[in-house]
């Protein structure tokens, strides 16, 4: 028996909270011990080596995941997309060997020390590969033991991270061995979970049921579509980072990357339930089901807009306040930037889980069709931002923000054709929600005065909640709830107290 979707999403979310605990506690010391130069490069190669493999995936791994999550039974699709990670590390390897020979690396990474560059490139492989086996382990609804295991996993390495900054002569060079003991460690251990569990258990023996050529076929006829667009979205991708680079250098570089990190911990709700509604969506569409595929959209996607909304609103008031505790000096001239892509997790909603039904219906076709319409256009919007205007990590900023919004309202209106949604409604809801927290967060942060940053920080934020709150009771459809959906909640949670008072 599998666990319940509300108990995956559950843990999920708990997990990803963990996550974006410890995820504030590293922006808050590691920038300061690299400096923002050495902390540039890290999100440049991360950044670069991340596109480069992503290209190579050609949404393979959501074939893989999307196939395996319908049919848990083909194991040796397991086995045939770990042949296939290897030829991607390869083909990375043997690219950037010839680089260097040729001596085009310093055009491709432009300010980045040779010795970093084979760093950035296996740091990005083993990324990739972690989320190949969360993948797993999501198809085959594992989320709770490996969102636990995340949470051990994540404290754990906070502790070792904590004293190598404090007790080493802390660097790039060690904060990449880091990286490497932290993802091989996770790795061993799923790797034993999935033993375990007999996902791996004579997985080698599946190699005579390994139709090579039939599963390659059934990954072109999926993936195809998606070679050029994940050839133009890198290609964009690529250019943005490394037009950013060459312009501003590592230190615009990375008060971008700091930026969108902060951004990022606001997406802990979204993020959490992506892999999970995709499943979900996978299995309803294999079984014909677009009532239900309607019905987790319609319940879902405004909701977790709205949870995205909420945070990131009420950090774009605090921007400077928030630099001021998690940075030093170095980092005050990211306020601007992180004001600007605070509001990217808010779209990134619909681009993630909107997104997520083109990939389990199969329509990648469509996907690359949107994108021939959408890249071109962030391309003129980045050389306008970044280059023209000279406005630099403030100008991707605005271009992401930008980009997101037309892309995945684009999505949302052929997903709004093909599960008969009523997109007015939900556009609207984009925006009235946004208008709603802006306004409260506004009131909250501007009635609070304190020469304490931290003080005035936690005590508006609470207010803040307290207001949302009660104007979520006397507006639920901004949350996507109805009045008698929240009355349940009140009422359980009165029985709850009752119960714990009379123990």
């Amino acid at each position: 028996m599998e666990d319940s979707l509300k108990k995956r999403y559950s843990i999920k979310l708990f997990a990803s909270i963990i996550s974006g605990i410890i995820g504030a506690i590293l922006i808050a010391i590691v920038p300061k011990a690299l400096g923002p130069i050495a902390y540039g490069q890290f999100v440049y190669l991360q950044d670069f080596f991340m596109k480069i493999i992503g290209f190579l995936d050609m949404g393979s791994s959501i074939a893989f995941f999307t196939k395996l999550s319908a049919d848990n039974r083909r194991k040796e699709l397991i086995l045939f997309y770990f042949i296939y990670a290897f030829f991607v590390l390869s083909i990375v390897v043997i690219f950037i060997y010839v680089i260097n020979i040729l001596g085009f690396s310093s055009y491709l990474l432009p300010q980045i020390p040779n010795e970093y560059i084979f760093f950035g490139l296996f740091f990005g492989f083993l990324t990739w590969i972690t989320q190949i086996f969360i993948k797993i382990s999501d198809a085959y609804a594992l989320t709770v033991s490996v969102e636990l295991i995340k949470i051990g996993h994540k404290i754990l390495s906070l502790f070792i991270l904590l004293y190598l900054i404090y007790q080493t002569t802390f660097n790039l060079k060690i904060y990449f061995y880091f990286h490497y003991l932290s993802l091989l460690v996770f790795l061993i251990i799923l790797t034993w979970l999935f033993f375990k569990k007999d996902i791996l258990k004579n997985i080698l023996f599946q190699i005579q049921n390994l139709r090579f050529k039939i599963i390659v076929k059934e990954f072109i006829d999926y993936c195809h579509p998606l070679f050029i667009y994940s050839a133009i979205g890198v290609g964009v991708g690529l250019f943005d980072i490394w037009l950013l680079q060459k312009v501003g250098g590592s230190e615009q570089t990375g008060f971008y990357g700091l930026a969108y990190s902060l951004a990022a911990m606001c997406f802990v709700f979204t993020g959490a339930m992506t892999p999970i509604i995709t499943r979900e969506f996978s299995k309803a569409y294999a079984q014909e089901d677009l009532k239900e595929m309607k019905k987790l959209f319609y319940r879902f996607v405004p909701m977790l807009y709205s949870l995205a909304a909420f945070f990131t609103i009420f950090i774009a008031f605090q921007t400077e306040t928030i630099l001021a505790i998690f940075t030093d000096e170095r980092f005050k001239d990211a306020s601007l930037v992180l004001v600007v892509i605070i509001f990217y997790p808010i779209h990134q909603t619909y681009g993630q889980l909107s997104g997520s039904i083109f990939y389990a219906t199969g329509k990648t076709k469509l996907l690359r069709n949107i994108s021939f319409v959408t890249q071109p256009i962030g391309i003129v919007l980045s050389l306008f931002f970044v280059y023209i205007l000279e406005l630099e990590a403030v100008g991707l900023a605005l271009k992401m923000i930008l980009g997101q919004i037309l892309g995945t309202n684009i999505q949302l209106y052929f997903n709004s054709k093909f599960l008969n949604l009523n997109m007015k409604s939900l556009v609207l809801h984009q925006i009235y929600s946004v208008i709603f927290f802006t306004v409260l967060a506004f009131i909250s942060t501007s009635i609070i005065f304190s020469d304490s940053l931290l003080f005035s920080f936690l005590l508006s934020g609470i207010l803040y909640t307290f207001f949302v709150i009660l104007a979520t009771y006397m507006f639920p459809q901004i949350f996507a709830l109805k009045k008698n959906e929240i009355d349940e909640i009140l009422i359980r949670l009165k029985n709850v107290i009752k119960r714990k008072i009379k123990k």
